[in-house]
């Protein structure tokens, strides 16, 4: 059963977004390198820009949110590895990551909360009539999400949505439909890495679309899953959080581990 519903309004809500996302500028965006993974250092406001600036500019793009243990795995599988190489947008998301950027000597501009980037990219498409099509989580639970949006953004072109649980055959009609309602933004919700794995399989197959994984956040804005307390978030402990809520994942501690390894052995071998 879907909890009590959770909604969400841009914190820009009252300020003027377009005059705001088009004073700003990208100039000083650079790349990061932590683990051999170049990660954009820009702030939540320079991110949302940059979505935008992919949509005017057409063609097919990428956008990955990142954290340590996404970080890890990459470096430890080629076929990741080579899909985040070419992915246009890598967002530092993680609670590790501004740590680790600052104990190599190159701090990012901040830890990125992705929840909050989201909610602005949502509230600037509805201002700009961007659309928007929704793929992942039960088909109940994203009916429930999209109910949600609509009514935080009534004015929002969401047009269309899937469930993530399909099979091969099923996948296709699911490409199709996405192929022919011609969205902007395509959100991705199919849990990392299958997500970007799929993005990086289909994208050939869009003309002008930027696609986002989107992790779990399809649950989240229903309701069915709640992001981790002010606290845990404010002090960089949502992935504690996560952990004791849901402790079969325990064994992501250990890629953790070796990731906090990896960052010393990088700094020790400058």
């Amino acid at each position: 059963m879907i909890k009590d519903a959770m909604y969400y309004d841009s914190y820009k809500e009252d300020r003027d977004l377009i005059l705001e996302y088009n004073q700003t500028s990208l100039a000083d965006v650079n790349l990061v390198n932590i683990i051999g993974i170049g990660i954009d250092n820009c702030t939540r406001q320079q991110a949302v820009v940059k979505v935008l600036r992919m949509i005017e500019d057409g063609g097919v793009h990428h956008v990955m949110a990142l954290n340590p243990y996404k970080l890890h795995r990459l470096t430890t599988n080629n076929d990741l590895n080579l899909i985040a190489s070419k992915a246009d947008l890598k967002l530092a998301v993680g609670a590790g990551l501004p740590w680790a950027a600052k104990f190599l000597g190159r701090p990012l501009k901040e830890r990125i909360h992705f929840m909050s980037f989201l909610m602005d990219l949502i509230r600037i498409a509805e201002i700009k009539e961007l659309t928007i099509f929704m793929v992942g989580a039960k088909p109940e639970i994203i009916e429930q999400a999209y109910a949600n949006i609509k009514k935080s953004f009534p004015k929002i072109r969401i047009v269309g949505r899937h469930g993530g649980y399909f099979n091969k055959e099923r996948a296709a009609s699911v490409i199709e439909a996405m192929r022919k309602s011609e969205a902007q933004i395509i959100f991705i919700g199919l849990g990392f890495p299958k997500e970007d794995k799929w993005i990086a399989e289909i994208k050939n197959q869009f003309k002008n679309t930027v696609f986002i994984g989107i992790g779990g956040s399809i649950d989240i804005i229903s309701g069915q899953k709640r992001k981790a307390p002010a606290y845990f978030m404010e002090n960089g402990l949502d992935w504690f959080y996560r952990i004791i809520t849901r402790p079969w994942r325990y064994t992501r501690l250990l890629r953790l581990l070796l990731f906090y390894v990896q960052v010393l052995w990088q700094r020790l071998r400058k």
